[in-house]
């Protein structure tokens, strides 16, 4: 097909041109001219790493910022993005169960000669279909109906196939959402499987002090030395102790004592959903037609801990929110395991719980999301710091995350950083570098092999008016935005568009959809299409639809919360 190989050429154009600008070790020819001649010394490296760590390597590629990466990026912008929209992604395999007595999400409790694996091949435009023996088989027949897999079995057609039940998808992408890495597979069949290395450090700077708007008594945020001019920089919240809240409303405590009983699968109704008009579902539409990819969001963990008839009925909620066309899937969990729960058990068994009721209750093809916080990411090498916090913060140990979200039952994680800065500043650590720690150690560790790798970031948001400056807004910019994305993740969340907090209003944009400085640096990089940003459609700046409008000039996903 003509069209498909034009993409190809476009798609490796690309990454070539992405390659020269951003994955080019900085010991080679776009290193500072500056720099030793030795291509074997990266002092950035060395001074936290060293050469004899797994983690070196990545340090290397992400040490330098090219000065023509944003010229890249407006190269591919140019004419509304009209390169861009050609150079779609190359699609991720889709792992499939043929047995109609497997009940978990992905591929758990599912045989090896029940497993179907289809990858996409360019020539016949259709995904197409191995059992373990490589034979070409059929898919569920679920799979069948956009038209999107071969089902003719290897016979050269594309008939349906006959109806096989109790099929289950694991990290199917939908509405334009980022896939799975090519030969990322999501068959994790040991729910206990760890693979990796322990994660490591690097620096940058850190420009705008930063809220904490997460738990109960979540630690204070800040930041390290940043260039300053004699204005004014916004108040930094977590000086009293406190921070901003991201979700809408305030967050709830549940009672983790209590022994929860849901339902793990309830039985979808037969009917088909239909989408609620309430605020949230009136959001999603709007946000929809402004070509936006959608999720839902909202927290499950009050639910299940409540007991089976509140937790089928949240599920039931969310199910009906995420059926809209065009709605990516739903976020069930913020910042999983660092509130509501007292042992890491009732909380692998809340996500297991979760995914298994979303997957039934959903439309097929529709992604699951939480988002974590993981401390000792940010120690970096330093050995005291990961003791610390993984003694303080048990639940969300490195260890333990990976077991709640690199198991299958999720296909996509938002990653929260900035909690920690006070933490980390024992350690002689700066928040700058504790963001690269983190980033660097995520990408070592491979997650983004098994699950889609989102960013969370809370701190771009000001109360008040936005005293920045244009060069501390670029400075922000690039270490919250352009970092992880250089890391390899696929979105970059800010929170949030509007939320009240403690008797203040919390925002990215100024009061009544004002343009500030941190605006123009977001607006820079629209063309790469990887900002999303958290959305309450109950508490708008001017209206749902004039808000809306406004975000989808920077953002090109968003988070609605659903009340």
């Amino acid at each position: 097909m003509p069209r498909l190989r034009k993409r190809e050429w476009i798609i490796a154009l690309v990454a070539v041109i992405f390659t020269l600008t951003i994955g080019i070790p900085t010991g080679m020819a776009l290193a500072d001219p500056g720099a030793s001649t030795d291509p074997a010394v990266n002092n950035e490296c060395d001074d936290i790493l060293g050469t004899g760590t797994p983690e070196y390597m990545y340090c290397s590629w992400m040490a330098k910022t090219p000065k023509d990466a944003l010229d890249v990026v407006r190269f591919w912008a140019r004419n509304d993005g009209e390169k861009l929209k050609e150079a779609v992604p190359y699609p991720g395999p889709v792992l499939f169960c043929m047995d109609k007595t497997n009940k978990g999400p992905g591929m758990q409790d599912c045989a090896d000669k029940d497993q179907v694996l289809c990858k996409y091949d360019h020539s016949a435009g259709k995904y197409v279909c191995k059992d373990t023996s490589g034979n070409i088989t059929k898919p569920p027949a679920k799979a069948c109906q956009g038209g999107e897999f071969d089902c003719s079995g290897g016979g050269g057609s594309s008939g349906t196939p006959t109806t096989t039940s109790g099929e289950t998808t694991s990290g199917e992408t939908t509405s334009g959402a980022s896939p799975t890495p090519t030969g990322a597979t999501q068959n994790q069949t040991d729910p206990d499987a760890q693979t990796v290395n322990d994660p490591n450090a690097q620096t940058q700077t850190d420009p705008q002090t930063q809220a904490d708007p997460d738990g109960r008594q979540a630690p204070q945020v800040e930041t390290s030395d940043a260039p300053q001019t004699q204005e004014s920089v916004a108040p930094d919240p977590s000086a009293s102790g406190d921070a901003p809240q991201p979700d809408a409303s305030t967050q709830p405590q549940p009672d983790a004592s209590t022994q929860p009983a849901p339902s793990a699968t309830p039985k979808a109704s037969k009917a088909p959903l239909a989408a609620p008009d309430d605020a949230t579902g009136k959001a999603a539409a709007t946000a929809v037609k402004l070509g936006m990819r959608v999720w839902i969001e909202s927290e499950l963990a009050p639910a299940w801990t409540a007991g089976k008839e509140q937790f089928d009925a949240a599920v039931a909620s969310m199910a009906a929110q995420a059926s809209r066309p065009g709605v990516v899937g739903v976020k069930f969990a913020q910042d999983l395991g660092y509130w509501g729960f007292k042992n890491a058990g009732d909380v692998r068994k809340f996500v297991k719980d979760a995914s298994a009721a979303l997957r039934a209750a959903m439309p097929a093809g529709k992604q699951l999301a939480v988002d974590v916080v993981v401390p000792e990411m940010g120690c970096g090498v330093s050995e005291p710091c990961q003791a610390a916090l993984r003694a303080k913060y048990p639940l969300i140990s490195r260890a333990n995350v990976e077991k709640y979200v690199l198991t299958g039952d999720v296909d996509h994680v938002n990653v929260s950083s900035g909690l920690f800065a006070s933490e980390y500043a024992k350690y002689k650590i700066t928040q700058d570098k504790a963001l690269r720690n983190q980033w660097i150690a995520v990408r070592a560790r491979g997650w983004d092999t098994r699950v889609h790798v989102g960013a969370r970031e809370v701190g771009l948001a000001h109360s008040g008016q936005n005293k920045l400056t244009a060069a501390q807004a670029e400075a922000a910019a690039k270490l919250r935005v352009d970092l992880p994305l250089q890391a390899g993740v696929q979105t970059v969340m800010l929170w949030t568009h509007r939320q009240e907090w403690d008797g203040a209003t919390w925002r990215i944009l100024d009061q009544g959809l004002t343009a500030n400085t941190m605006w123009k640096a977001l607006q820079a990089r629209k063309g790469l299409g990887r900002l999303s940003v958290t959305f309450d459609a109950s508490d708008p700046e001017k209206g749902v639809t004039q808000d809306l409008t406004k975000l989808a000039e920077v953002f090109d996903e968003v988070y609605i919360h659903s009340q």
